[in-house]
């Protein structure tokens, strides 16, 4: 399942494999909508150059001339080593794939059988884990409007704009799960539309937020909310905050999901993804859904 977010939507990310000795080759594909900026600025020549630390692959040591450095590498599957890069004018980091035989990289997302996206946990995992760690410890305290349980078992974080589709979607999955014990913290943002705005501002500012909020999901088709008829300066230093928490992720689109792992770990979920998914990071059992809207989110038995 595809991961589906609105705002500046990034391009869907190709498989691209690069071989020793030879020029960079592009098979398209649209697994998942994140653009590998840092590698591809170097393929496209735009970095300057930096020396590696420590030997590395042939067809690695090809891009490292190129203006990327190696930060770490990690096991991946199919015998293959995972690397980070990072590009040292831009400071982007990234994770690329070598072959065993080190004369073949890949750019692009490994899934196993189950559909989990493996790139993106070892993205987490290798180049966004301390940023993750420490982002959670400021939300916690961030101006959220929380949604769902008072005395929740579960909470995620949710950077929500109130003109975004697939939040809205997201809003219908998660409400089911309140009574079982979550708390939905919605971040709000405006990077959609011009009355993102305003219609954030009104959420933020209105006596009961969580009301507001609910009332602008119930009313998306019709347009939502009223924006606010002005903008208090708290309020454009939160929506202004929360937009500069983002980009620290390195995420552009909306919905975007922080939450706890089973194993505590700290994890971003980027766009609106199937229901099977959403019921594990959520982290509850999984509930009934039938709303005909979300049917195309649930996963296809295999026949």
């Amino acid at each position: 399942m595809h991961q589906l977010h609105d705002a500046s939507i990034r391009s869907g990310s190709s498989l691209m494999s690069i071989h020793s000795g030879g020029t960079p080759k592009v098979a398209a594909s649209n697994l998942r909508a994140r653009v590998r900026i840092a590698v591809a600025a170097v393929l496209l020549g735009l970095a300057g150059g930096v020396a590696a630390a420590e030997p590395v692959p042939p067809v690695l040591a090809r891009l490292l001339e190129m203006g990327l450095q190696v930060e770490g590498r990690f096991e991946a599957p199919a015998q293959m080593t995972g690397y980070v890069l990072r590009a040292r004018e831009s400071g982007r980091a990234d994770v690329v794939y070598v072959s065993a035989d080190g004369r073949h990289l890949f750019i692009g997302n490994i899934l196993d059988e189950t559909g989990q996206d493996l790139t993106q946990l070892h993205v987490e995992d290798h180049v966004l884990g301390p940023e993750l760690d420490a982002l959670w410890k400021e939300i916690e305290s961030a101006r959220w409007v929380a949604e769902g349980a008072a005395k929740p078992t579960r909470v995620i974080y949710s950077f929500t704009d109130p003109n975004c589709g697939y939040c809205h979607l997201l809003w219908r999955v998660t409400r089911r799960y309140h009574d079982a014990g979550l708390q939905v913290r919605h971040l709000m943002v405006d990077v959609i539309k011009a009355s993102s705005t305003g219609k954030a501002a009104a959420i933020l500012q209105s006596k009961d937020p969580a009301q507001s909020l609910a009332e602008n999901e119930r009313r998306f088709r019709e347009g939502g909310i009223a924006v606010a008829a002005t903008i208090q300066d708290d309020t454009r230093k939160a929506l202004s905050r929360h937009r500069k928490m983002m980009d620290r992720l390195g995420v552009s689109g909306t919905p975007a999901i922080l939450y706890r792992d089973a194993n505590g770990k700290v994890r971003l979920q980027r766009g609106m993804t199937d229901l099977d998914t959403l019921a594990r990071i959520i982290g509850l059992p999984a509930q009934a859904i039938d709303d005909p809207d979300l049917a195309r989110f649930r996963v296809t038995p295999k026949g």
